[in-house]
């Protein structure tokens, strides 16, 4: 069992299977007094909160082979009643009507849009935005992150292309948004920018010929960050 902590000190447990999301969140919280920890997957989130007991749970909604809200129902059944309850914040990239709804019912604290900046984490855990100076604009600082969105790239491209080609736009659209996050919390804005103009040609049901001509655009300047993020 982990021991309690000096008093004023915090526990923040993030939870996110999505590296860059998760690195972002850990480096912009890391001036809170206290631990923050990192969980990817729900069993060991699961585990974690119960051996370490959080103050505040930053909970991605939509986790590989899970749903957030599901592993939230499952630390709540099993929390002592003699610990204080955690704040919950859940994070997503999910902005439709069904999630605000079904959120309502959840005893969510807060809802936060991704991309999220490092000013907003920060405001949701009730800390003081001390972290800002010489942060970028979503607060990381972290070198490691243009790397990782690479290999992420590499990786959602091929896929990205097989749903576009087939007009699977639900899936391309839950690709789409994850990449404009990482793209943002990379500070890439001209990648940024050519990601939410194709989804939002891809979202209003354009013809397949100005979803190809988008397409195009964002792969130019896709293959260019690629190139440039390349290890040396």
């Amino acid at each position: 069992m982990t021991p309690e902590p000096q008093s004023g000190q915090l526990r923040i447990l993030v939870v996110d299977d999505h590296a860059i999301s998760a690195r972002h969140a850990v480096a912009a919280l890391s001036c809170a007094p206290g631990q923050v920890r990192w969980s990817k997957s729900a069993s060991a989130a699961l585990q974690l909160a119960l051996d370490w007991y959080p103050h505040l749970i930053f909970m991605d909604l939509h986790l590989q082979n899970t749903n957030g809200l599901d592993l939230l129902s499952r630390i709540r059944q099993k929390w002592p009643i003699d610990r204080p309850v955690p704040k919950i914040i859940v994070t997503t990239g999910d902005e439709s009507v069904q999630t605000l709804g079904d959120l309502a019912s959840w005893k969510i604290d807060q809802l936060l849009f991704k991309p999220v900046s490092g000013e907003q984490l920060r405001l949701a855990a009730g800390l003081e935005d001390t972290c800002a100076i010489g942060e970028s604009r979503t607060g990381s600082s972290h070198s490691e992150l243009p790397g990782l969105f690479r290999d992420e790239l590499l990786q959602r491209l091929p896929e990205l292309e097989s749903c576009l080609s087939v007009f699977k736009r639900k899936k391309a659209a839950a690709i789409l948004h994850q990449l404009i996050a990482s793209a943002a919390m990379c500070g890439e804005y001209r990648l940024e920018s050519a990601l939410r103009t194709l989804d939002e040609v891809c979202r209003h049901g354009q013809r397949p010929g100005e979803i190809a001509l988008c397409y195009h655009t964002f792969l130019e300047t896709a293959r260019e960050f690629i190139s440039r993020a390349a290890p040396r």
